[in-house]
């Protein structure tokens, strides 16, 4: 739980980011905005990226808490990660979105915050790799079933955010359990 002080500060920042944009965003507006000092933007996040590193944390379940979920089978864990990976983006959608329209935050972010998902894809790759000791995925290309799993559901919540321009009109449960389906027949054993 975030202190009080840290959560006005992550408010202000999220409205200045939504009015301004990133590069015009300094810490002392946020510092106002927020009712505190610029010195407690340092102490507490260090500079304007660490206040976009908690932002991208603050809402995330870590990788452990997770892994507690899986129940060994491929199609229910599958289908819970998919479900939960488009639950965690949709809680970040106004910080995504804001990035994006944003090209120097979007670098920034991207070069910067890249801790949760690393430890997503890792903790894929090891299920992955114990769903294949148990023969029940194909061996040899985990790090590339982690890439594909995360980009098609990355992909699906992108085009999500511009509701006038949707290529994809499937619902979302409809989504995950087709997209749980198709993935899971892609990397089992014949």
């Amino acid at each position: 739980m975030l202190k009080s002080t840290n959560q006005r500060i992550i408010r202000a920042t999220m409205d200045l980011l939504t009015e301004k944009g990133y590069q015009k965003t300094t810490t002392k507006e946020i510092a106002t905005k927020a009712n505190v000092s610029e010195a407690t933007i340092f102490r507490n996040f260090k500079n304007k990226r660490g206040v976009i590193a908690a932002i991208m944390k603050m809402k995330s379940t870590p990788t452990k808490t997770l892994e507690a979920e899986f129940k060994g089978d491929l199609y229910t864990d599958l289908k819970f990660l998919g479900t939960y990976f488009l639950e965690d983006l949709t809680s970040k959608k106004e910080f995504i979105y804001i990035s994006m329209r944003d090209p120097v935050m979007y670098k920034d972010l991207t070069s910067h915050e890249k801790i949760y998902p690393q430890e997503l894809r890792e903790m894929l790759i090891q299920y992955f790799k114990k769903m294949g000791a148990q023969h029940h995925v194909l061996k040899g290309n985990e790090d590339i079933y982690a890439d594909i799993f995360i980009s098609t559901y990355f992909g699906f919540f992108i085009q999500q955010l511009e509701q006038d321009f949707q290529l994809v009109l499937t619902q979302k449960e409809d989504f995950i359990e087709t997209c749980t389906h198709i993935f899971m027949r892609g990397i089992s054993p014949a």
